[in-house]
Parts: structure tokens; C-alpha cells; sequence
């Protein structure tokens, strides 16, 4: 793989935004309304005032406890086959988003709430892409309010089995999540050594832990589970309006959870993961994606490697609903941010700024995808790849490269991506069947639904996953 290079900050700035960071961590700090976390903390060696709840971290603790975060950790599927190593520098990856609450169609231009049933094709979908290493839950509305995060977990362990990041609402209903986390797994130490999903845990504006997100962490810290802390700051509202005081805060916030986590859950693995957003300064509405986010966003990529920590930008993140916007917002971004060192690329499938996700979104990102794999992986540099000898010889007058023997031997070494819906060809070859690509996709879906096959759970473990969900709408009062 080539190694990384694109930055945006000089040796001297990641040293600056390093150590302006840890004035905030020493100065400012976290609010964690947690009696027990707060203690725990102040064991360790955290700056605590218990009046004010708020927790405050010395810049030689910081150093030390960053130095302690797992450096490489597996986030399995429920098939081995599907495992994937997480570290700074292991293979990049991408997932779908996350969260959404309408599934929009291309073809029509519209957009529907999402049910249990597309949670269902979601996971079977993503099942059968070559590219989309992660999937994640949505928003079905027809499943019980109170417990809906619980239902589509299930729903996307019954019809796939890579990796799943498993959003949930609260930390009562995360016990139940766990149960299936565990019930999967098999046993307590089998989840801990191969979780089978990543779990949440979200700091709010203004440095802020609410108490239900900590009672999160110590839950998903009992069994090691990987947690995932988002990085959310809109440039103008809730961070400052320069990209470089953006770029301050969010790396305070990062490093800050990631000490967090270590201090009250050790060796939790976690992410170094964000999503920019900006204000739009005519309307003051937001942006999702545009050079400025993509500038503050390379430059928490360039801080994550500093830290050997995985980065996680939000790579496929896009505005509006319009396939030629999301296809321009993809193609610079996701290349970008791959070149930059960026470990998981977030949100294939995303529309209408998070809100939204589309089936064939999810087909055209991971062609997206599969060609940034491609352009990362680089090209043979053995003695012979050099061809000296064939230019000579063709040079020469001995015939033609595709007939040179140099050709035979390195037709297959030398890959070449082959697109599944992002095709190569000329206009007369489109114009003899003149499709929008939002058709390819969908045949592409359509294919993958129909044929592509997920082999069923386990009678016995369908039975307790229909459990564990009952049990919670009865705990719920759903029933």
C-alpha cells in the first residue's frame, strides 16, 4: 500500500494544534455529571471539581494514557471471513452511514421512512458488496418507538454478517444490545476477543458527557467492546468560525474522549472519529461537505496519524439529495482523505445530509470505494515491471506489447479495477442502451437481493435474539 502523504499542516502546526489542545484539556476539561466516573477519574489522576462536575485532564497524563489507547484491535463479523483489523495503518476501510431515518430513491426522487424491512436488504446488501466492510443501523419507524435501536440490530444480525456499529438510544436499552452482542459471540470472553459490533458514546457541544452516556461507556468497558466517540463541531455555531480553531477543538475533544475512555474503561479500543460540519454564511444553515470542511477534516487526519490512532472521517458525507452533487462530494473527498492516512471511511448510501439513505447509494459508493482501494494499493515495482527490455524489442520492429511476452507475465500481476455499475464506455456503446447510473445501481440492488444469499442464523440463536427483543418491549411496556 502506498504510504499516506497528503498533509495540510506543517511538523510545526501538529505541534501547535497538539499543544493547544492540552491547554483546553488542562484548563477547560469535561463535564461528567457521574459520581462514579468522577471518582474513578480523580483515582487516576484527573483534575476534579466535584461541585461543578467537571473533570480536567494534566497534559502528562494526557501524554501518558494516549500512549496506552490499543494501537490495532479486530472488529469481527458474525462470518470470521468478514473480521477486519482496525489500526492507523492497516488496510482502509469503508462503512455505510448510519442513523437514517428516510430511504431515498434515485430513479424517483423520493424518500419514504425507513422500515425493518429495508434494515433487512439494507444488511443483505451490504452483505454482498465487495468493497463495504462495515455496516450500520437505521431508523426503521414501524418498529416500537422505545425500543427501535434494539429491533434493528436484530435485524441486521439476522440478514448479514460483517461488522456492525450499533447505534442505541440509551444505556438501558445497550443491556439488551449487549445480550445479542453476547449471544452471537457465544460467551463473554468470545465477544471480548471478537466483538461483533462497535458501540457510541457521544460528547455534546461544549465539552459535555450527559450522565446516560457514561453509564454507556462502563458498559461496553465490561466487555471491551470498540466505542466509537463522534467529533461533531459546526464550524461557526458550536466550534469557531477558522478552520484552525475548528481543528483545535475537535482534537481536544478526540484526544480528551480517548483519554476518557482509557481512564474509566482500559484498553477499550476506540476510533479517532469526526464529522465537520459548517455553517452556511448566507443562510446559516449547514454544509456537509466543502473544501473547508475538507481542509479542517485532512488536518484531523494528519493529528489522528500523529497519535497512531485510526482516523475516521466521514468521508461519503454529502449535501442534498442530487446524485451528481453526491457523486462530485464523494469523488474529492473520499480520495483525499485516503491519500491523507484515513483508516474507515464513513457514510456509503448517505443523502440529504445524514438524514437519508438510499440502496443505490450504497451500490455506487462501494464502486467509489473499490477504485480508491485500487488507486491505494499502487503498482508492481519489481526489476522486470520496469519493461526495459520490451520497449526494445517493440522499439525494434519485433511486434506489438499486446503480443510481447512481457505482456503475458504481467496481464495478471498488474491489476486493473473493474467497476460494476461505474463503467468504462465510449458514448456510442452508452447510447445503444441509455441508462442513468441510478438504473445501473438499482439493477445492481435488485441483483443483490434476489440472488445474493445470506445463510439464516442458527435455529437456537434466533430463538434468543427473539427473546432478548420481546423481553425488552415487555421491560419497555411496548406489550
Amino acid at each position: 500500500m502506498i504510504v499516506p502523504s497528503y498533509q495540510v499542516l506543517s511538523s510545526e502546526q501538529v505541534r501547535a494544534v497538539h499543544a493547544k489542545s492540552l491547554e483546553l484539556l488542562e484548563n477547560t476539561g469535561f463535564s461528567v455529571p457521574h459520581e462514579r466516573a468522577l471518582n474513578l477519574l480523580a483515582q487516576k489522576g484527573a483534575k476534579v471539581d466535584f461541585s461543578s462536575r467537571r473533570v480536567c485532564f494534566p497534559p502528562d497524563l494526557v501524554e501518558k494514557v494516549l500512549e496506552d489507547v490499543p494501537r490495532e484491535f479486530t472488529c469481527a463479523g458474525r462470518d470470521p471471513a468478514f473480521d477486519l483489523t482496525v489500526g492507523f495503518d492497516a488496510p482502509p476501510v469503508c462503512r455505510s452511514t448510519g442513523g437514517a431515518v428516510n430511504l431515498f430513491d434515485f430513479i424517483s426522487q423520493e424518500s419514504r421512512p425507513v422500515t425493518l424491512q429495508d434494515c433487512r436488504e439494507l444488511a443483505q446488501l451490504i452483505d454482498g458488496l465487495e468493497n463495504t466492510a462495515v455496516a450500520a443501523v437505521q431508523t426503521p419507524c414501524d418498529a416500537p418507538l422505545p425500543v427501535y435501536d434494539i429491533h434493528a440490530l436484530k435485524a441486521m444480525l439476522e440478514s448479514g454478517r460483517k461488522h456492525i456499529w450499533a447505534l442505541v438510544t440509551s444505556s438501558a436499552n445497550l443491556a439488551y444490545q449487549i445480550e445479542m452482542m453476547l449471544a452471537v459471540a457465544g460467551s463473554a470472553e468470545a465477544l471480548r476477543q471478537r466483538p461483533v459490533c462497535h458501540g457510541i458514546v457521544t460528547v455534546l457541544e461544549q465539552f459535555r458527557f450527559p450522565m446516560d452516556e457514561i453509564e454507556r461507556l462502563l458498559l461496553y468497558g465490561r466487555y471491551s467492546i470498540p466505542v466509537k466517540v463522534p467529533i461533531v463541531p459546526m464550524m461557526g455555531t458550536v466550534a469557531p468560525i477558522t478552520i484552525l480553531g475548528t481543528l483545535v477543538q475537535a482534537n481536544a475533544e478526540a484526544i480528551g474522549s480517548a483519554v476518557l475512555i482509557q481512564l474509566l474503561c482500559p484498553g477499550t479500543p476506540t476510533w479517532y472519529y469526526f464529522f465537520i460540519q459548517a455553517m452556511d454564511k448566507k443562510t446559516g444553515g449547514t454544509i456537509f461537505m466543502n473544501p473547508e470542511i475538507m481542509l479542517c477534516s485532512l488536518g484531523l487526519i494528519q493529528m489522528a496519524r500523529h497519535y497512531r490512532l485510526p482516523a475516521a472521517p466521514s468521508s461519503f458525507e454529502t449535501n442534498g439529495s442530487r446524485l451528481t452533487d453526491i457523486l462530485y462530494n464523494n469523488g474529492s473527498a473520499v480520495t483525499l482523505f485516503a491519500l491523507a492516512g484515513a483508516f474507515e471511511h464513513a457514510s456509503t448510501g448517505c443523502v440529504d445530509m445524514s438524514m437519508g439513505i438510499s440502496k443505490q447509494g450504497l451500490v455506487i459508493g462501494d464502486d467509489i470505494w473499490g477504485q480508491t482501494k485500487r488507486l491505494l494499493a499502487g503498482f508492481q515495482t519489481e526489476e522486470e515491471a520496469f519493461a526495459s527490455e520490451a520497449i526494445k524489442r517493440v522499439a525494434l520492429g519485433s511486434g506489438q506489447f499486446l503480443t510481447d511476452e512481457h505482456t503475458g507475465q504481467f496481464v495478471r500481476k498488474e491489476a486493473q479495477y473493474v467497476p460494476r455499475i461505474l463503467s468504462y464506455q465510449t458514448h456510442t456503446e452508452w447510447a445503444q442502451n441509455p441508462r442513468h447510473l441510478a438504473e445501473e445501481a438499482q439493477e445492481r440492488v435488485k441483483d443483490l437481493l434476489e440472488r445474493h444469499e445470506v445463510p439464516p442464523l442458527d435455529p437456537a440463536l434466533q430463538l434468543e435474539l427473539n427473546r432478548i427483543a420481546a423481553a425488552a418491549e415487555k421491560k419497555a411496556g411496548c406489550r
